[in-house]
Formats: C-alpha cells, structure tokens, sequence
C-alpha cells in the first residue's frame, strides 16, 4: 500500500476519536433511596448538606418542586484552564422502594454538581471568565449525599 492512500483511512480512524474529546457538561448524578420521617424532614436535611458543602442556597431551592439549585462556587486559579466553578442540583421524589424501617418514607434523591471551566487568559478576575462545560464532579456529589445521609440517620428516634 502507497502512503498516499493511507492518509485519507487514517483521517477517517482518527475523527471519532478527535470528536469523542470535545468537552461538554456531562451530567453524571448520584442517585439513591433515602427514608426520612417527613418529606418536611429530608428537606431540611438536603438543603443543610448543600449548606455544608459550602454552596449557597438561596432563592434556587423550591421546596414545591422538590428541587435545590444552588449558587455557583468559585474556584479560582491563575491559569487558563484550571479555574472552575460548581453548583448542585438536587431533587428528590417519593420512592415506590419500602422504607427501611415502619414509620418512615422513602425517597430516592438525585444530587449532580454541575461544573465548568474558566478558559480565559484573566482566570483570577470572574468578570473576564469564560466558562466552557466539563464533566459533572461525582465525588462532591457523593459528599453531598454522604452528608444527607449522616444528617438523617436511621430516622428512628
């Protein structure tokens, strides 16, 4: 074979793979099954887990909708690229599982932390951020609901 025609075969092997590495937010949520006492119960306790992982909650958490949209959190760094910001999205619903013991209620809970990246050449002044999307932070995410699940216990008094 000539090297002539080994360039277009290699062209075409090679463009799934440049495309594969095109960054966009990937939302990867942890989910699980909770039981709580109250619906009122869980509320408190998400929106105390968010609280202690240092995200603010504000107006973004509607306990209507069951849902918590923080603020984002900075993490500044004085490198293109390296400076990111986080935000959680929580929601939960009533659960169809049994609960874990008899007086309590089951819900399954879904906690993302949503991140992007400052790919601008001022990364330490966020009035000049550029945020591109990058994948979801899994492990804050799992904090998060270690947390909810620390704060709920057993649910037994």
């Amino acid at each position: 074979m000539k090297i002539k025609s080994l360039a277009p075969a290699l062209l075409l092997l090679l463009v799934p793979a440049i495309s594969a590495c095109v960054s966009v937010n990937t939302a990867i949520p942890v989910e699980r099954t909770v039981s709580a006492k109250t619906e009122f119960e869980l509320w408190q306790a998400l929106r105390i887990a968010v609280d202690l992982s240092d995200y603010p909650v504000g107006t973004g958490a509607d306990s209507g909708k069951r849902e918590i949209l923080s603020g984002w959190k900075l993490d500044l760094a004085p490198y293109k690229g390296k400076g990111f910001r986080t935000r959680v999205i929580a929601r939960y619903e009533r659960s169809d599982a049994p609960a874990s013991s008899d007086p309590l209620v089951a819900f399954d809970v879904t906690i993302r932390v949503e991140k992007d990246t400052n790919e601008s050449y001022r990364s330490l002044d966020p009035a000049y951020a550029d945020w591109k999307g990058a994948p979801d932070d899994v492990v804050a995410a799992k904090t998060i609901m270690q947390r909810l699940e620390s704060l709920l216990g057993s649910g037994e008094s």
